[in-house]
């Protein structure tokens, strides 16, 4: 048997008030079940495709554009496809198929996209719906959810609600610390826990990017981006939630390596004159399985001196420096361990520097205010060959050495964000 709707929405940013207005019409011979069902687009819209209007972004119809119908057909979760068969000013009508055994009046939901219904026939899956996204405004998925009732006995559907949007829209435009404008070639969102919210990945690198976001409590949230091959980094913090099918206009302004921490947890350019230093980031990544840097390592921007590995570990293993380390968003002082170490001294290798060694990480503080370089001396590590000895970092030799915990070695203490 065979059912229509017809659907319309407004725009992203506008309020979305009103119901479906169900008009009975007659239902043709062959027995599709034909449903016409009215809402005052306030866009004017007549097709459905994402578009820029101004401040607005336009929802509007394509005559190619599927619906999923998810129901219960007695044994299983099972799905119809509704696709256009026609488009009337601000009405769009749709048909799909339903088996003749079904029961009278059986409740379903209405996803849009077709593509964005969950695997098991139970939902939308917005994740998923957003995982293609390429930064462009027509590739912007937008996810709806309404819900009706299947009345077969009289071909149609009754009880129906508006499509409701599952996603906000977002356009970000991209800046170095120094305001400069950045493109990118991959673009990240994460959580304050550093799990991905959605990837982007641009056809060609750019500075604009629209992005389609699930809804968002209030707290902290991470960008990572892939800027001109370096790795780039921002956080934001927000007040309040954000709103499904509302359009959202940032600028992120993102740190890199070389880039400092200030004394509030705040990122600020490599030569900034504004705030108090107290770190330089010297590595960017995600270590979600690394208990201690989800999102990048930063190096105190001066040595604490030479001591024994007991006193170094000991002291910096909650050590409250001057200034004292930036709250919350960063961890307490501590001491690298070899691992991480590593991860800083690759990473720096022809960013800082061009030797493509460990000294250009060596000498990477080199003009940041009030900031010193590495030594060409050895550096303790947090991490231990045994009951007797620890693994130091030669800066003078370029490799790692495993020795007493006795002997002194210089410590520059590290934050983890």
């Amino acid at each position: 048997m065979m059912a229509a709707l017809a659907l319309t929405f407004a725009a992203c940013s506008n309020n979305d008030d009103n119901d479906f207005a169900q008009q009975p019409i007659e239902q043709p011979a062959n027995g599709e079940i034909t449903i016409t069902a009215t809402l005052e687009a306030n866009d004017g819209a007549s097709t459905r495709a994402l578009s820029l209007d101004g401040s607005n972004i336009a929802s509007t119809w394509e005559t190619t554009d599927e619906f999923a119908i998810l129901y219960n057909n007695g044994t299983e979760d099972t799905k119809s496809i509704a696709t256009v068969d026609k488009i009337d000013g601000t009405t769009v009508t749709i048909t799909f198929t339903i088996p003749a055994s079904l029961a009278s009046n059986t409740p379903c939901t209405i996803v849009y996209p077709a593509s964005a219904a969950k695997a098991d026939n139970t939902g939308a899956d917005v994740a998923t719906a957003l995982a293609a996204q390429d930064g462009t405004i027509g590739n912007c998925p937008e996810v709806r959810v309404g819900t009706a009732t299947i009345d077969k006995d009289n071909h149609n559907l009754t009880s129906v609600t508006k499509l409701t949007a599952q996603n906000a829209i977002f356009k970000f435009t991209l800046q170095d610390l120094s305001v400069g404008a950045k493109s990118a070639t991959e673009f990240k969102v994460s959580d304050g826990s550093g799990n991905v919210i959605t990837t982007v990945t641009p056809g060609s690198a750019s500075g604009e990017l629209y992005v389609a976001l699930p809804v968002m409590a209030a707290g902290t949230y991470w960008f990572n981006a892939t800027i001109d091959s370096k790795p780039y980094i921002a956080k934001a913090t927000t007040a309040a939630a954000t709103v499904a099918g509302k359009y959202y206009q940032t600028t992120v302004k993102m740190a890199t390596i070389g880039d400092v921490i200030l004394a509030d947890g705040t990122f600020a350019a490599r030569l900034s004159t504004t705030g108090t230093k107290v770190a330089m980031i010297a590595y960017v990544g995600s270590e979600t399985g690394v208990a201690g840097y989800t999102h990048g390592l930063a190096l105190a921007l001066s040595d604490k001196g030479a001591m024994n590995w007991i006193t170094a570990a000991g002291a910096w293993g909650a050590y409250s420096s001057t200034p004292d380390a930036p709250t919350p968003t960063t961890s307490l002082w501590m001491l690298p361990s070899k691992d991480q170490w590593n991860k800083m001294i690759d990473a720096c290798k022809n960013v800082l520097g061009t030797k493509n060694n460990d000294e250009d990480l060596r000498d990477g503080f080199s003009g940041i205010s009030g900031a010193s370089n590495l030594q060409s001396d050895a550096y303790w590590s947090s991490t231990e060959e045994d009951s007797y000895n620890a693994w130091g970092y030669g800066f003078d030799i370029g490799y790692w050495r495993n020795l007493s915990k006795i002997f002194d070695l210089q410590v520059r203490a590290c934050l983890a964000f």
